[in-house]
């Protein structure tokens, strides 16, 4: 009835927290296993994994440990580390489509980003279409770490079906719907080893920027103002934090000097984007390990000069049973709760940025084997197929049998003759003696007037052809239409001779009774004989004067 649960996996460089939720009929998503595990170690840094196997191990201990039992979800959605991926938003046409932009977006990507379009892995996606451009979210990271997180995956029985963006899962979880009226919202996750800024506005991430200060950096400015080993730093730093009335505000004072640059560049960072798109940023919503320090948020409003809240990731999901007991530190779950948000969403694979390298589609004929919607489907339309055959079937057979019935459902109409005997049969025979008058009286008058009209039409003139004076008083006439053809007769300058034809440039004549041949064009010319002259017997004075010359 429910499809395969999806666990929401965060790796960072100091602990793992993965999640299970499952998507209510109605309402919020409900909480069913979490578990979260502290890394000993250098198993990663700065988000490349320096010891697979090790990594291998704290997963399934993660999930053997989960609460209220073990999770036992394989498929899962992981993210990466900010400092890994490399990010920009594009303007591009708004009449492309997808695989235009795919087979586009890597040339203008190498502008961008420090590595060749063949070295990395990457996914985009549109946030706004306005007029004629659309902006589209790029993201890229080299293929080296994602080879790795999915070999570590795998080593643990897990099977990932999606990387996600560490920024997308976090404002999944902690930032609503951002619409163009609203104002954007800046997203400031301060980790263990760096500060990730991101401005989520409309639909996605638009700006990024990372600041390598954070707790390890406010840790050891703890340690050095005070003069304490790192662990009892570590304690005054989660207990004092930025509360000024705390150990007479010395731990404030030495985190102050490391968050002077934060400061600094979050402004600067959202003056440019104020500045450059003209929207402004109404609010700034902390995660990260550092965001549970005493009046954190506090601290940065006054700074900042704009509210600041700690992000909830619990906002958007139900917690029946008060399985996460660590309330105080839910921010914790801030990234894992954004994953776990995408697994229960309709298509968590491609819904979303996606950097895992997926397979090529192959060609099947039937669906997976998991995809019980498709096959229902299948079936509906196979019993439906059947039904037609089996009624196709009935009525042929019923048809032979002697029951048509298609005559059945259309009958054929029933015509009724009638005779009618008050008629006298002696006028229907005067009647048609008088039409057969009629018609031989019409038959006659035709022929009369046809015959008429053959005498009375003027004959249908005839012509002559008369030979051109030459230089040697004669023309050679041809057995063809063509000087290739042999020499048969020779017809005086001056004489007519009867004409039968003209074939390409050239008259067929006829010499006398016995001979025809053929004469040039050039030399000759075709005369119409006029039917008077015709009708005596007289061509004209040329033929006169030839016959007394023959």
């Amino acid at each position: 009835m429910f499809k395969k649960q999806i666990v929401g996996i965060d790796i960072s460089d100091r602990s793992i927290e993965a999640l299970v939720l499952r998507k209510a009929f109605f309402g919020k998503p409900r909480v069913v296993a979490y578990a979260r595990v502290v890394l000993r170690g250098e198993v990663i840094k700065n988000g490349v994994i320096k010891n697979p196997q090790k990594l291998a191990e704290h997963l399934t201990q993660l999930l053997k440990s989960a609460h209220p039992r073990p999770i036992k979800a394989r498929q899962c959605i992981v993210s990466i580390p900010e400092s890994q991926v490399f990010t920009t938003v594009f303007k591009l046409p708004a009449g492309l489509r997808r695989r235009e932009i795919y087979n586009t977006i890597p040339v203008k990507a190498e502008e961008v980003i420090p590595f060749k379009s063949s070295e990395v892995y990457f996914d985009f996606k549109t946030l706004a279409v306005e007029g004629e451009s659309q902006e589209v979210f790029y993201v890229a990271t080299p293929m080296r770490v994602v080879d790795a997180y999915v070999t570590a995956l795998q080593a643990a029985a897990l099977q990932p079906v999606a990387l996600d963006l560490e920024s997308v899962s976090l404002a999944r979880a902690l930032i609503g719907p951002v619409n163009k009226s609203d104002g954007a919202k800046l997203l400031m996750d301060i980790g263990a080893r760096s500060t990730n800024l991101n401005i989520f506005d409309r639909n996605g991430i638009r700006q990024s920027l990372t600041v390598r200060i954070a707790g390890d950096r406010f840790t050891k400015a703890v340690a050095k103002a005070l003069g304490l080993p790192a662990k009892e730093a570590i304690d005054a730093k989660i207990k004092n934090g930025f509360d000024p009335k705390k150990n007479s505000g010395k731990v404030l004072m030495a985190l102050q000097n490391e968050c002077k640059r934060i400061i600094a560049e979050a402004r600067t960072f959202i003056d440019y984007y104020q500045t450059e798109y003209a929207r402004k940023i109404t609010g700034v919503i902390l995660a990260g390990g550092s965001a549970l320090l005493p009046q954190v948020d506090q601290y940065l409003a006054n700074n900042l000069g704009i509210e600041t809240s700690i992000g909830n990731p619990f906002a958007k999901v139900v917690d029946p049973k008060n399985l996460t007991k660590l309330k105080s530190k839910s921010v914790l779950f801030s990234n894992v709760a954004g994953l776990a948000l995408r697994g229960v969403t309709k298509n968590p694979i491609a819904g979303d940025i996606n950097l895992l390298p997926l397979a090529a589609p192959r060609f099947t004929v039937a669906p997976p084997r998991n995809e019980k919607k498709a096959w229902r489907l299948i079936y509906v339309r196979l019993l439906v197929l059947m039904l037609l055959l089996m009624g196709l079937l009935g009525v042929w057979y019923s048809k032979n049998q002697g029951f048509d019935l298609y005559q059945q459902v259309f009958p054929e109409p029933q015509y009724q003759s009638e005779f009618i005997s008050d008629i006298d049969p002696a006028i229907l025979d005067e009647l048609r003696a008088s039409l057969l008058l009629d018609l031989t009286a019409s038959s006659t008058a035709t022929t009369t007037a046809t015959t008429t009209s053959a005498l009375t039409a003027p004959p249908a003139p005839t012509f002559t052809v008369r030979i051109r004076p030459t230089s040697v008083g004669y023309l050679n006439v041809r057995s063809g239409p063509s000087t290739t053809f042999n020499t048969v007769a020779q017809a005086n300058s001056g004489t007519e001779y009867p004409f039968i034809e003209e074939q390409s440039g050239w008259y067929h004549i006829r010499v006398d009774d016995a001979l025809t041949g053929w004469v040039i064009t050039t030399f000759a010319e075709r005369i119409e004989v006029p039917p008077a002259l015709e009708a005596s017997g007289v061509t004209s004075d040329s033929d006169a004067v030839t016959a007394e010359d023959q």
